[in-house]
Formats: C-alpha cells, sequence, structure tokens
C-alpha cells in the first residue's frame, strides 16, 4: 500500500504595509500564544535539497521573558517541505515531515561541532528523496515573531518577518482543511479593519532564497 503522504494546507495573505500587523492584532481576540520563531535553513554546498525541490529547516522558539517559566528549553523543530502544486490564491499545499530535537543537540550542528544525522520522519525521508546529499549547513536564519489567535474557528498566525538585511514583512497564515470558508473569513476581517492585503504567492523560504541566493524560480514554501 503507498504511502498516506502528510500534506499542509495552508492560506497566507502578505499585509501590504507590515506596519499594520500592529494595528491588526489588537483588534482581535487575545493571543493564544505569542512567542519568537528563528528559522535556520538548511542545505549542502551543492544545493542538492534545493535542486530536489525540498525546504528544509530548523526552528528555535523563544518566549517573552516570564512567559515559559517553569518549561525549560523548548525542543527545536526540523521541517521538511515539498510542493504539491503551485500556489494559487494565497492556497499553498505542501507534504510535510517533522521531527524534533534536543536544543543543545542542534546547537552542535549548527556551530559546526555535529553533523546532522539523517535519521528520523524529516531527515531520513530527505536522505531517501536525495541519496547523494553532502553535508548540511545553514544557509541564513530569518526572525518570525508569531502571534497565535483563534478566530471564529480559525486559528490564525500572524506573523512579523525580520530577515537578515533588515527586510520587513507581515503576513496571515492559517492551516485549516476548509480554505474556502477560511478563506472567506480571514478576507472579510481584514477589511473589517481595513488592512491592505493581498493573497501570498511565495512562502518565506522563497522570499529568503530571493534575498540572499538570487533564486526567482522557486515556487514552494
Amino acid at each position: 500500500m503507498a504511502e498516506d503522504v502528510p500534506l499542509e494546507i495552508e492560506l497566507k495573505y502578505r499585509l501590504t504595509n507590515w506596519r499594520q500587523v500592529h494595528d491588526l492584532v489588537p483588534k482581535l481576540p487575545t493571543p493564544e500564544a505569542h512567542f519568537t520563531q528563528t528559522n535556520f535553513y538548511l542545505d549542502d554546498p551543492k544545493r542538492s535539497l534545493r535542486q530536489a525541490k525540498i525546504m528544509l529547516r530548523a526552528r528555535e522558539i523563544t518566549f517573552p521573558v516570564g512567559m515559559a517559566k517553569g518549561l525549560g528549553k523548548p525542543p527545536v523543530t526540523i521541517t521538511a517541505k515539498r510542493r504539491v502544486k503551485a500556489p494559487k490564491d494565497g492556497l499553498f499545499i505542501n507534504e510535510e515531515r517533522q521531527q524534533v530535537m534536543h536544543i543543545d543537540d542542534w546547537r552542535a550542528v549548527q556551530y559546526g561541532k555535529e553533523t546532522l544525522e539523517l535519521t528520523g520522519p524529516a531527515l531520513g525521508w530527505v536522505a531517501e528523496q536525495v541519496p547523494s546529499l553532502s553535508k548540511l549547513r545553514v544557509l541564513g536564519t530569518a526572525e518570525n515573531i508569531r502571534w497565535q489567535i483563534y478566530s471564529d474557528v480559525f486559528k490564525l498566525e500572524i506573523d512579523k518577518t525580520v530577515f537578515s538585511n533588515g527586510d520587513i514583512e507581515a503576513e496571515v497564515e492559517c492551516e485549516t482543511e476548509l480554505p474556502d470558508a477560511a478563506r472567506a473569513h480571514i478576507e472579510a476581517l481584514l477589511k473589517q479593519h481595513h488592512i491592505e492585503f493581498k493573497p501570498s504567492t511565495q512562502g518565506k523560504y522563497s522570499r529568503f532564497l530571493e534575498k540572499f541566493e538570487g533564486v526567482s524560480d522557486w515556487h514552494g514554501d
């Protein structure tokens, strides 16, 4: 029997003016969570993953001072994604596989003291897809400030992303099995609060590649 492909179905809307994210958040229900994500993008020197159209990311989470008291160090999440179809009207459909690792183990990889072991649901799959993959390294990072907010039945992820060149962007994302209903809700919400927006055509990694590696033909996440 064929493997069930794990899918991520997500709507993404870019704010025309990123500063309006600070107008939007106070007008919505109190966030369920608020934290900063540091995205570390990975590939080998030959850019083998890019050629295979696979995005590989390690994501570290930090909470505002005092909010994560007693929780210890959150693990780092490793995510591998591959596009299923081209984004249309802000709808992204990707294969997505994830696994976690202890932050201390990730630090050893991040600083080049250890090699990332290609085992587990995400990294093992990547190794199967790209047998010629050589030693992975961090290409670069992006910092993402995220508010998770429930609006009606939809969990919105409102992001302010700061790239290492100083570019700032903002968007509203919603992972959902009901994209048509979510689309109607989000667009009505943004219009109600006079937020200028447009459906996204690129994910964060695509924008990272365009800014830092001059890649304009990547249309995945």
